[in-house]
């Protein structure tokens, strides 16, 4: 599935879990190509994180009375869903659906349309519960590149008041805590503005979402994640939001774009 507006282009790839497999502006490609990373379908592109995001502790978590098992795919943690790793059926030009009956115990079904213009990418994400109530959180896991074709290497400005406390297993206590220098594996909260990422000579992006919670992670040198999510991870051992029979939960993830001076503007951790 290809997307063009202006000097925009963005590919979808319904078999690689409706991700976002490439987005270049002028040009310059901004996500991480899978072969950078040898396949590893949670460090590239840009993709949905859906019916959960982030990670679960030790893959289960209590729901109506019973205790239920998520697949571990970073031991001993569920991560991430199961949007980015099944196929999504394709059913209009730019949107996408994905059955999850049988992918989890709760079944449902998610939708994702794509709207692309020559500055902005936006993505809408709708999951609606199917016969009974499930838990849900949702978000996008971009995977940007440190380094374009051109420029100077990404800068992240991102102006959180907290940041949710991590354990030793990398799950949120639910205390929130002053935020620390980078680099990160954290969620965040309560921003003053939305991230902006600038490679200086070269691009600026600016991301906006309608979750109120993002995830930073740059502690691998081959890529820069600012992902927007509902909740902070591991909301189902928390305090989850919980749709009933038909309901429905929808968020949004824009990608705005313009040209960058050599200098970051000042707004906040560089």
């Amino acid at each position: 599935m290809l997307l063009e507006a202006g000097g925009a282009r963005a590919t979808v790839d319904p078999e690689q879990g409706g991700r976002v497999a490439s987005l270049s502006v002028d040009g310059l490609e901004l996500l991480v190509d899978e072969a950078e990373v040898d396949g590893e379908p949670t460090l590239w592109g840009c993709y949905p994180m859906v019916p959960w995001a982030g990670r679960v502790r030790d893959g289960h978590f209590p729901f109506q009375g019973r205790v239920h098992a998520l697949p571990r795919e970073a031991p001993p943690h569920a991560i991430h869903g199961v949007g980015h790793r099944n196929p999504w059926e394709v059913t209009g030009p730019s949107s996408l659906r994905l059955d999850l009956v049988g992918l989890w115990p709760f079944g449902g079904a998610v939708t994702q349309d794509l709207g692309l213009a020559a500055d902005a990418l936006t993505l809408t994400m709708t999951v609606t519960a199917s016969g009974r109530a499930m838990p849900v959180m949702i978000g996008w896991h971009p995977c940007f590149r440190p380094r374009l074709d051109r420029g100077g290497t990404a800068r992240l400005a991102i102006t959180p008041t907290a940041m949710w406390e991590r354990d030793t297993t990398g799950i949120p206590t639910g205390r929130l805590v002053p935020v620390p220098a980078p680099p990160w594996d954290d969620a965040f909260a309560d921003l003053q503005s939305g991230p902006r990422i600038t490679w200086p000579g070269a691009v600026e992006l600016d991301l906006v979402s309608t979750c109120p919670v993002w995830v930073v992670y740059d502690q691998d040198p081959r890529l820069l994640c600012v992902e927007p999510q509902t909740d902070a991870p591991d909301a189902f051992n928390r305090a989850p939001t919980v749709l009933a029979p038909g309901d429905r939960i929808t968020a949004t993830f824009t990608i705005r774009w313009s040209g960058a001076t050599s200098d970051l503007e000042d707004r906040g951790n560089p």
